[in-house]
């Protein structure tokens, strides 16, 4: 069982949605109602978008603790609305106006999965101060392209990843996580792991941060999935390559003006 060591070990995660089995159809109909509430003080906006979700199908018997936790997963992670305490506000953001006038989940994905970074603002405040303790400095998306386009220079084939791999060789090693260690170096370990047929903890708890992030490269259109194996979709070229071409980590997000005039 490959065992990272210790000394690299960090163990990287995010806000998980409790719908992620049913992601598409959630978002677009959550992004629906929160333009439909549009704004309003702190209080009454959650309460309006509480009583939208659990107008979900399914979700009428749920606790009103996992109604709050959809709300604050949504908020956290995909951002769709604005709390502002100080003035006791609340509004839609400009991601959920987005999804709702495109109603288009592939571009809204790309979008997201090109600022997804560690540290983030999807990870609890009192957190954030471990990663940056540690130096971590990641963008998992363009690690994983990179990653994959690297092992197919160097085998001249198209190399997968499985979820397990992501995990224990890019998202919990501080070597990768950190900038350590160059893609290179990376993909050699890979190569030799495999090689030596490694075998990996398949634990949920353990891959399903790594395992979110391939799901939503795959809704993306950035990677295709087969037998377990996530492959780099060479269809989207442009876009991938516009990735590689973007590494840097954000303190705040721009507009991804240029991203928005892809073909994608």
């Amino acid at each position: 069982m490959y065992r990272i060591p210790q000394n690299y070990f960090f163990r990287i995660h995010h806000v998980r949605p409790r719908f992620k089995n049913n992601i598409e159809n959630v978002l677009i109909f959550i992004a629906e109602e929160i333009q439909r509430i549009n704004q309003g003080n702190c209080s009454d906006f959650k309460f309006n978008l509480n009583s939208a979700i659990r107008r979900f199908p399914g979700n009428y018997n749920l606790t009103d603790k996992t109604i709050n936790n959809w709300r604050t997963e949504i908020s956290s992670l995909f951002g769709f609305y604005i709390e502002n305490k100080k003035n006791d506000l609340t509004l839609v953001s400009q991601r959920a106006k987005d999804l709702v006038k495109n109603q288009d989940l592939v571009q809204f994905f790309k979008i997201f999965l090109f600022f997804f970074q560690y540290p983030g603002g999807h990870i609890k405040p009192h957190e954030v101060e471990k990663y940056i303790l540690k130096g971590v400095r990641f963008k998992p998306t363009h690690k994983i392209l990179e990653l994959l386009i690297e092992l197919k220079k160097l085998t001249g084939k198209s190399i997968g990843i499985s979820k397990a791999e992501a995990t224990h060789i890019l998202f919990n090693d501080l070597r990768v996580t950190t900038g350590l260690e160059n893609i290179y170096d990376t993909a050699k370990r890979f190569l030799d792991l495999k090689i030596k047929n490694i075998e990996y903890d398949w634990t949920g708890d353990v891959i399903r941060y790594a395992g979110d992030i391939l799901d939503y490269m795959v809704i993306a259109n950035l990677l295709k999935s087969y037998n377990g194996q996530f492959y780099i979709n060479s269809l989207e070229q442009n876009t991938i390559d516009f990735f590689l071409k973007n590494p840097s980590l954000s303190s705040v997000i721009p507009k991804c003006t240029k991203l928005h005039s892809l073909k994608m």
